[in-house]
C-alpha cells in the first residue's frame, strides 16, 4: 500500500510539474534559444566601457551567461566605411563568445552598412556587377566568411542569410518586385543558403523578417521560400512593440501559424523594451513617449523583465524556441552615443539593472 501511495504521490508532482510549465511566467530556462545581440560591443570597448554588476566591474559576458543567455548573435557587414561591424572586428568578438561557452549567431547583412526592409544597399564591390556575377558574388563571400570563421576556431552555430530580407536583399536585383516576384532575390538568397549548408552542413540557417500585423504578408513570404526550395533550419522574427503593435497576440498567431504551417523552428530573432524613458546623451532615443509602451507594462526595470518574460512565455506556448534581445549592452559613453540606451539591461552609470531570462 505504501509502495502505491509513494506511486500515486510521484505522479501527482510529475502532473504537477508539467501544469506549471503551462503558466510559464518566468522559467524562460525552457526556451531553446535564450539570445543576445551585441554587435554594439566592440565599438564600446574601443572607448572603454566598463559594465558593473552589484557595484563591482564585470565582464558583459559574465554578465549575459548570469541572465541566463546561451546564444550571442552578432551581424558582420561586408566593407563598412569605418570598422563598425567589419570581418576582423566580428571575428575578435565571436572568438571571446565560443571562449565564454555561448552558441553563436552570425548575422550576414550583405551589405556595407544597415539592412532592413526600408534598405537593403548592395555592397559598394558589387555595384557594377551583372546578376550572373553578383549570384557568384554572393556564393564566394559567403563561403570566405565561413572560413574566415573557422580557421579562426569560431564557426557560427547558426548562420542568417540576411537581415529582415522581407522585402528582398541586394537592392535593386534583389528586391522583391511589385505584384510579388521574387524569382531574382530567391536566387540570391540560396546562392547564400547553398554556400552554408555546403561549408558545413551542422550549421543552422535562419531566415530573418520582422513580424507584421497582417500575418497573411510573413506567411506569404515563407510560402515564397518554400516554392523556391529554400534550404533552412529556423524562422527568425523581429518584435518591437513600438513597431509592430502593442498586443502581444500578434507574436502568439504569428509564431504557431508559421509552426503549424512550415514545422520549422521559431524564434523572435530581435526584440527590445524600455527601462526608463529618460535620456544620457544628446541623441533622441529611439523609444521616449509613453504612447510607445504597452498597457501594464510601464518603462521602469520590473516593466522591462514582465515584458521579456511575457515575451517568452507567449513564444513558448505557441511553439517558438527563443527570443534574442537585441544589444542589452548598448549603453552610452564618451565617444559613443545611443538612441537605445533605455532599451539596454545597464543603468545610466552602466550598472546591470537585473533583467534576465529566468529569476
Amino acid at each position: 500500500m505504501k509502495i502505491k501511495l509513494a506511486a500515486i504521490f510521484l505522479c501527482f508532482l510529475i502532473f504537477s510539474a508539467c501544469k506549471s510549465s503551462d503558466n510559464l511566467n518566468v522559467n524562460s530556462s525552457f526556451l531553446e534559444y535564450r539570445g543576445a545581440d551585441i554587435s554594439y560591443f566592440k565599438q564600446l570597448e574601443e572607448n572603454n566601457v566598463q559594465f558593473y554588476k552589484n557595484g563591482k566591474i564585470k565582464s558583459l559576458f559574465e554578465i549575459l551567461k548570469d541572465a541566463g543567455v546561451n546564444w550571442i548573435r552578432l551581424r558582420l557587414w561586408h566593407s563598412p566605411s569605418d570598422s563598425t561591424n567589419n570581418l576582423e572586428n566580428t571575428l575578435s568578438v565571436a572568438k571571446r563568445v565560443k571562449d565564454f561557452g555561448f552558441k553563436f549567431l552570425l548575422d550576414i547583412h550583405y551589405s556595407d552598412s544597415w539592412a532592413d526592409p526600408s534598405s537593403q544597399t548592395i555592397p559598394s564591390e558589387w555595384e557594377s556587377y551583372d546578376f550572373e556575377k553578383l549570384k557568384n558574388a554572393v556564393s564566394s563571400y559567403t563561403k570566405d566568411v565561413l572560413s574566415s570563421f573557422s580557421n579562426a576556431g569560431c564557426v557560427p552555430d547558426m548562420v542568417q542569410t540576411g537581415n529582415e530580407i522581407s522585402n528582398g536583399m541586394l537592392w535593386p536585383y534583389g528586391k522583391i518586385k511589385d505584384g510579388g516576384d521574387c524569382s531574382e532575390f530567391m536566387a540570391l538568397l540560396s546562392s547564400a543558403v547553398n554556400e552554408v549548408r555546403n561549408f558545413d552542413s551542422k550549421i543552422k540557417i535562419m531566415l530573418h523578417v520582422p513580424c507584421d500585423k497582417d500575418i497573411e504578408k510573413v506567411l506569404w513570404w515563407y510560402s515564397q521560400a518554400e516554392k523556391y526550395e529554400i534550404d533552412y533550419d529556423v524562422i527568425g522574427l523581429s518584435y518591437y512593440s513600438f513597431f509592430t503593435g502593442k498586443d502581444f497576440s500578434i507574436v502568439f498567431e504569428t509564431v504557431k501559424t508559421l509552426v503549424d504551417k512550415f514545422a520549422k523552428e521559431v524564434c523572435i530573432a530581435e526584440t527590445s523594451y524600455p527601462w526608463t524613458l529618460s535620456w544620457n546623451d544628446n541623441e533622441n532615443n529611439l523609444v521616449g513617449c509613453e504612447e510607445q509602451l504597452i498597457s501594464g507594462f510601464p518603462a521602469t526595470k520590473e516593466g522591462q523583465q514582465n515584458y521579456l518574460n511575457e515575451l517568452c512565455k507567449k513564444v513558448y506556448d505557441s511553439g517558438g524556441l527563443g527570443v534574442f534581445w537585441w544589444e542589452p549592452e548598448a549603453v552610452s559613453v564618451s565617444g559613443f552615443t545611443s538612441s537605445i540606451e533605455n532599451l539596454s539591461w545597464f543603468d545610466f552609470d552602466n550598472q546591470y539593472i537585473g533583467t534576465k531570462f529566468f529569476k
